[in-house]
């Protein structure tokens, strides 16, 4: 009974030891290492909420006011309508990044997005910066290279898989032994 429950207890932590490397070394997604964020509304527009979603993807403006929000798009046209009361979010590529990261983090570039609010106009005014994703940098949080915690883990699941397999196959011995 001793050598099934050291034996399930065995199985459990090595599942546990190979879930932690798998997730250390793989990291959280597929992070970019690009963000964008809005630094402010010029004008200032009360009611108006402007926020990034995915890094640098996609803008989801909120309108809490009377009036009706229009952002055009790059080729000056309406892009955008949103009406009072009402969130619309939407692909903008003004504020992302299609070209290669950067060598070193830091603020890549500032970016501006004209709009209206019933035909007055405003800027959402905002930045895109850069910060190497820790998959990119190849370490873990501590700066131990990935690769290491990786091997770490893997020897001492092996020795851990050879000190529980050695009593249990010791057991067998004695069962043959006695019989």
């Amino acid at each position: 009974m001793r050598t099934r429950s050291s034996l399930i207890l065995g199985v459990l932590a090595t599942a546990v030891c190979v879930g932690a490397a798998t997730a250390h070394a793989h990291g959280g997604g597929s992070h970019s290492g690009f963000q964008a964020r809005v630094s402010y509304l010029e004008p200032s527009q009360p009611g108006v909420l402007v926020q990034v979603l995915d890094g640098h993807v996609r803008l989801s403006l909120a309108n809490l006011t009377p009036k009706t929000i229009v952002v055009p798009g790059v080729e000056g046209r309406p892009t955008v309508r949103i009406p009072p009361g009402r969130t619309e979010v939407w692909v903008e590529p003004r504020i992302g990044a299609t070209e290669a990261p950067p060598k070193r983090e830091g603020l890549v570039r500032n970016w501006t997005i004209p709009a209206t609010a019933d035909g007055a106009p405003f800027e959402i005014v905002g930045f895109l910066g850069y910060r190497p994703p820790a998959a990119a940098a190849q370490t873990g949080d501590d700066g131990v290279p990935t690769w290491v915690v990786v091997a770490a883990v893997a020897v001492g699941v092996i020795v851990l898989g050879a000190a529980i397999a050695v009593p249990f196959l010791r057991g067998s011995e004695n069962d043959e032994g006695r019989a």
